[in-house]
């Protein structure tokens, strides 16, 4: 999102805000093609603000704590209670990451082993955890499942380095309702590794509101237990390693540092400057010589002399000026460096060398490096990718033969080789750091290439590699599109409806927004959201309609210059008490009337459904008309007022609609089958945000649910859904397409792009009774056999059973997700006591027939073992889909008087 500050002025697109009562508009520049400066980076603040308000409440407030940690909980103990490893086809070891690994993300956390320096860990935007043991070689994620991937801080026990804390949630963006910071992902509060990050447990007394952004964690250098966490909320100081904290300075508060030695500390601040404590953070007092305007203030010692500290004030003019103090941060005086460009509070990063007091490195959007105390400045590495969030120095540091400095930036993590080297001399270590956030992506069916958007990395290009995506087009990318047959041509967009093709796969690109007849709407922030969505027609890869706050239609965008028309107007909203902003209260700059999302159906281009960021959703029946009909569908239920995240139009039949809503609530998810008149709300997943909904393409009751905490997965046209979070990751999920009726893409927002082979042969259900027909004293139940995981139901042998009957025999009965499936196969994990072996047979009730089949047999031995039978499946399904089926344990008359079966799992896998 970097551009320099001559530039700021280019163009006026339009932008505004609500400061008090008054208005701000926001000079932006013309976008340009990748490797103008004006283009380098896009508008981070912008993209994560828009992922906000998004995730708004109807009335557009924002989501509690308690709304997201109660989805995040209700998420947890549905995949801790999962009946069935497998649903829709997929698995988690379905699904393979293809990158970007060679393109980062945003890092605000570094840590270094301090005697092992190849040992590293570093904290992603909302890409969680992760760990090299090669010095930045090879990187891989740990913990996939914490209650929130996005990392704003780590500390590491100065005392035990396989001691680290992690505190979630990022702290460090603005609304423009205040210093919310909702335009981030929210954390969940610290978390603790005692065996150097390979598991994390949550620190219990921070799982509270109070530390659902924290934004420093400071550790004492001798004493572990006293520790210093700097939230939105204030100051929190704990002197029993967290398990109790108390406020000790209230405010939002961006950074905090313990001095050298722990006596001292010190912390920087929203809008007030900085504060210094000389007891070791129990009590404090604000410096009075930083000015007013100080946004946001980062802090530092010089580790040679605690006496100097340096603050880097990021102002509201969005500019960084540099301030020295000589008594340890106790009074500061202005320096006499230019000031540098920041984002206010979104980026701000501070260094002091550790040898030479008055030699520093800061960064807003760009490096610079000062080598008398701010006195001046240079600007340093200048290819190093913007917007720089941390420097962490080497162990091993000297300042002569050793002189590494590492920097988290929006593009992942850079080492600098020698800080005061020449300008190339530094290394990206982003190699299978797989953190990027992507907004959306497009796969070919042709050959598998993916083109995707990403926050602040570009337009990204994958052709088989995933340590080698290419930017094919810069600043921050949106959604993109694929021609289905020809290779050649490709759509994305750069924000606010800069719509761009490729002819030519990328050999030459360029924008097709601003035609002979173009979309005027384009390139202005009040008439289109920030990162708007376009789509080719599904039957016509030469038409594509794009949302503004219209929506645009071309039937020619193949053509040289493609043209553009409105085919559906703007809604025109009742106006509110704050005079031109509608309600409900959606915060600009994304207002409530544009079009968030919308849908043709496959099959029928006449069938186009609109939703719009105020949650009002339109449709048409006669979409290839110069001027639709549109009708609001929306008012014909009780549908949520808030964001649309996606339609999904079943290409079964165009009268069964998916409508899904963001916010965190759990009213996101709504389904009609009869074109909108009637609508019914589908239950059963987290009140989490659903920003994309898909369904299979040749089964109708497959559905595919990507939520803000992973994806979730049904089999029977949502009426119910699969208990585990079927994805490797609790991650954003942006977007789903499918390549062909087998493969299946899932886009990220902090991991990447993932695709998953879809089996419906995997498709897997459990039994919804288990019972014992033979046999005594039963121990264990149904939730015995869900999974394999030792939890047992057991029986011994019934001595009244005539000769001839198994004396002990289970049955479960499940649903089968399909009604007449050509294969069928039973799974069971099963062991005997007080046998060498046992035989086994299982058997499937036939309803047609009214008798049970035998079909298959096995002998179980003493350790538990899982087998599996397939057989022809559709004459062992009877009415509304029950199966039954039996495993019977038979040693013979010989068998001793006491012995057991268990049976430790038993389900089900149907094909059609």
């Amino acid at each position: 999102m970097a551009y320099d500050r001559d530039m700021r002025a280019v163009a006026l697109c339009g932008f505004a805000f609500l400061v008090g009562a008054g208005t701000l508009l926001i000079a932006l520049p013309s976008p340009h093609r990748l490797g103008e400066p004006e283009l380098k980076e896009g508008y981070a603040g912008y993209g994560v603000m828009q992922r906000a308000q998004a995730r708004l409440n109807d009335d557009g407030t924002s989501p509690t704590a308690k709304q997201i940690e109660r989805a995040r909980r209700q998420a947890q103990l549905m995949r801790k209670n999962s009946p069935e490893p497998l649903r829709a086809g997929v698995s988690p070891t379905s699904w393979t990451w293809v990158g970007p690994g060679n393109v980062g993300g945003r890092i605000r956390a570094i840590l270094i082993h301090p005697t092992v320096p190849t040992t590293m860990w570093v904290g992603a935007a909302s890409g969680g955890i992760w760990k090299t043991t090669n010095g930045g070689t090879t990187w891989a994620p740990l913990d996939d499942f914490l209650p929130s991937l996005s990392i704003g801080c780590m500390a590491l026990d100065p005392t035990n380095p396989d001691r680290l804390y992690a505190g979630t949630g990022e702290g460090f963006f603005e609304t423009p309702d205040g210093s919310l910071n909702t335009a981030a992902v929210t954390g969940a509060g610290v978390y603790v590794s005692s065996n150097g990050g390979t598991t994390w447990d949550p620190m219990p007394s921070t799982q509270t509101p109070d530390f659902e952004r924290v934004t420093r964690l400071a550790i004492h250098p001798s004493n572990p237990l006293l520790i210093l966490a700097s939230t939105d909320t204030g100051l929190w100081r704990t002197t029993d390693g967290g398990t109790t904290w108390t406020n000790r300075f209230a405010g939002h508060i961006y950074d905090v540092d313990f001095s050298p030695n722990g006596s001292s500390a010190i912390l920087g601040m929203h809008h007030d400057g900085a504060a210094y404590s000389t007891d070791s953070g129990l009590t404090w007092t604000q410096s009075p010589s930083i000015s007013s305007n100080a946004h946001r203030t980062e802090v530092a010692y010089a580790p040679s002399n605690p006496a100097i500290v340096y603050a880097t004030v990021s102002q509201d003019d969005e500019t960084i000026r540099v301030w020295r103090s000589t008594n340890g941060g106790q009074t500061y005086t202005l320096q006499a460096a230019a000031v540098i460009d920041t984002y206010q509070a979104y980026n701000n990063a501070l260094w002091v060398s550790p040898s030479n007091t008055n030699d520093i490195l800061y960064g807003g959007v760009y490096l610079y490096r000062s080598t008398n105390g701010g006195g001046s400045r240079t600007r340093v590495f200048n290819n190093v990718h913007p917007d720089i969030h941390a420097f962490v120095t080497h162990p091993q540091y000297n300042g002569t033969t050793n002189r590494i400095v590492f920097v988290g930036t929006d593009g992942g993590i850079i080492r600098l080789n020698d800080y005061q080297g020449a300008a190339t001399n530094f290394t990206a270590l982003n190699n299978n750091l797989g953190i990027t956030q992507f907004y959306g992506a497009a796969i070919s069916p042709v050959n598998g290439n993916i083109v995707g958007g990403t926050q602040d990395n570009y337009t990204q290009r994958y052709t088989g590699n995933a340590q080698a995506w290419t930017s094919v087009f810069g600043g921050d990318g949106g959604y993109a599109s694929a021609d289905p047959v020809d290779i050649n041509y490709w759509y994305g967009l750069v924000y606010w409806a800069l719509q761009f093709r490729t002819t030519n796969n990328w050999a030459s690109s360029g924008y097709i927004y601003n035609t002979a007849n173009p979309i005027t709407d384009a390139n202005n922030a009040t008439n289109c959201n920030f990162i708007n969505y376009h789509m080719l027609d599904p039957n016509l890869s030469t038409r594509m309609l794009v949302g503004t706050r219209r929506l645009w239609r071309s039937n020619n965008v193949k053509a040289a210059s493609p043209d553009w028309f409105v085919i559906k107007p703007a809604i025109v909203l009742p106006r509110g008490p704050i005079g031109d902003v509608p309600p409900p209260a959606h915060m600009l700059p994304n207002p409530p009337e544009n079009i968030a999302t919308f849908a043709v159906a496959k099959g029928n281009s006449d069938v186009i459904w609109v939703g719009h960021n105020n949650g009002w959703v339109y449709k048409t029946t006669n979409g290839t008309v110069t001027n639709p009909t549109w009708t609001r569908v929306d008012s014909n239920g009780p549908l949520p007022g808030r964001w649309v995240g996606r339609i999904y139009i079943s290409p079964f039949n165009a009268n069964t609609v998916y409508v899904a809503y963001m916010g965190w609530q759990a009213d996101n998810l709504w389904k009609t089958t009869d074109g909108g008149n009637t609508w019914l709300q589908v239950s059963g997943l987290p009140a989490a945000p659903v920003s994309c909904i898909q369904g299979h393409p040749t089964n109708p009751d497959w559905l595919y649910a990507g939520t803000e905490l992973g994806l979730f997965t049904s089999s029977d046209a949502g009426a119910s859904w699969s208990a585990s979070n079927e994805f490797p990751a609790n991650v954003p999920i942006e977007e789903l397409n499918w390549r062909n009726n087998t493969v299946l893409m899932a886009v990220t927002h902090g991991r990447g792009i993932y695709l998953a082979n879809v089996d419906a042969s995997q498709d897997a259900f459990r039994p919804q009774i288990i019972a014992m027909v033979t046999g005594r004293d039963p121990k264990g139940g149904l939730n015995d056999v869900l999974t394999i995981d030792g939890r047992e139901f057991s029986a011994s042998p019934d001595s009244t059973l005539s000769r001839g009957i198994p004396p002990i025999t289970f049955e479960g009965t499940g649903v089968s997700p399909l009604s007449t499936p050509a294969q069928m196969k039973v799974h069971f994990a099963s062991r005997v006591v007080g046998l060498a072996s046992c035989p086994v047979s299982v058997q499937a009730f036939s309803p047609g027939s009214g008798t049970w089949v035998t079909v298959g047999s096995t002998n179980v031995t003493s350790s538990t073992t899982t087998t599996s039978f397939t057989f022809s499946g559709a004459q062992f399904v009877g009415s509304n889909g029950v199966v039954r089926t039996r495993i019977a344990f038979d040693p013979g008359a010989l068998a001793p008087r006491s012995w057991s079966a268990h049976l430790d799992a038993l389900y089900w896998n149907v094909s059609p």
